[in-house]
């Protein structure tokens, strides 16, 4: 008798747990570029700054009550450690009145804020395993600490958390265009809102039609390797942020030349990341060999209850 037959209600547990949103529960993070450039004017002669606050505003009345959010500054709020809005559940009022007071001075240290804000979904995740936890970066320029992210962003990549940048009314493409998951331009206000309310859009979940699409995979694994993948699944790694030692700082390119116009990486980046790559990769497979194996607990439960509810004739 095999580990999936003889353990269905520990898989369907997993499985459960992962699959519902019942049992998970999302926490998103906003790295706002509050450096003295966000004064300059976007088309239509509002500044970087109030447009980005505004698009903020917008997308804090659209995340549902079970979202954590916060809102983490560059240079502001240093009494609060810089957190405008702590990682928590929304007061959208109060949220609101913090956004709106946040004012635009200084410079750009992106790469340890991107650690500190990743040390709080981690945080986070180490209470509550189930849900997505996002990253999201808005900025108008490259980092002033620029070897302390690259350094640091592999490593919050590693651990399965979701990063997304938004370069905000920039010439070119920001370094971050090819090493997150998701980058978006945005030259006005209107492409600003629109680009953080698309990210939060997203969606991370694949339904059971996938699942069962992909059910032949599963047959390739044996008893023991899917009994590992399932504990390893149950224990990410949540401990802080340490960052991935480099060479040397020329070793890893973080600018894109002007003329760049598409989101795929020299030869050079992909080799200088690859090792990256390969880690995501794996935590990513892990995490959609869990979520399949899941589902298909999940639908094969209810077609024997169908089953054995059928009337005999």
């Amino acid at each position: 008798m095999s580990f999936r037959t003889r353990h269905p209600l520990y898989l369907f547990a997993i499985a459960f747990a992962f699959a519902t949103s019942s049992f998970a529960s999302d926490s998103v993070v906003i790295v706002l570029d509050d450096s003295g450039s966000m004064n300059e004017k976007m088309s239509g002669g509002i500044k970087r700054i109030e447009a980005a606050k505004n698009a903020i505003k917008i997308v804090l009345r659209q995340f549902s009550p079970e979202t954590k959010v916060g809102l983490l500054l560059l240079n502001g709020d240093r009494a609060k450690q810089h957190w405008a809005i702590p990682l928590e559940h929304l007061s959208v009022s109060q949220a609101t009145r913090r956004v709106e007071s946040v004012v635009a001075d200084g410079a750009t240290p992106l790469g340890e804020r991107m650690r500190e804000a990743a040390d709080a979904l981690l945080k986070q995740r180490e209470q509550q395993i189930y849900g997505t936890y996002r990253l999201l970066i808005v900025t108008d320029g490259e980092a002033n600490d620029a070897k302390m992210l690259a350094q640091y962003l592999p490593d919050v990549l590693s651990r399965g958390l979701m990063v997304d940048a938004i370069g905000v009314d920039m010439k070119q493409y920001h370094s971050l265009a090819t090493r997150v998951h998701t980058y978006r331009r945005a030259d006005d206000p209107v492409a600003l809102s629109r680009a953080v309310q698309e990210v939060f859009a997203e969606k991370t979940d694949s339904s059971v039609s996938d699942a069962q699409e992909d059910y032949s995979l599963l047959q390739a694994f044996d008893d023991e390797t899917a009994k590992e993948a399932l504990f390893a699944l149950s224990k990410p790694n949540n401990s802080p942020i340490v960052g991935f030692a480099i060479p040397t700082e020329s070793s890893v390119p973080m600018a894109l030349p002007s003329t760049v116009s598409t989101g795929v990486p020299s030869a050079k980046q992909s080799t200088s990341v690859s090792s990256v790559l390969r880690t995501a990769i794996a935590t990513f497979f892990n995490c959609m060999l869990g979520l399949v194996i899941f589902v298909i607990v999940i639908v094969a439960m209810l077609s024997k209850s169908k089953h054995n509810r059928r009337p005999r004739r």
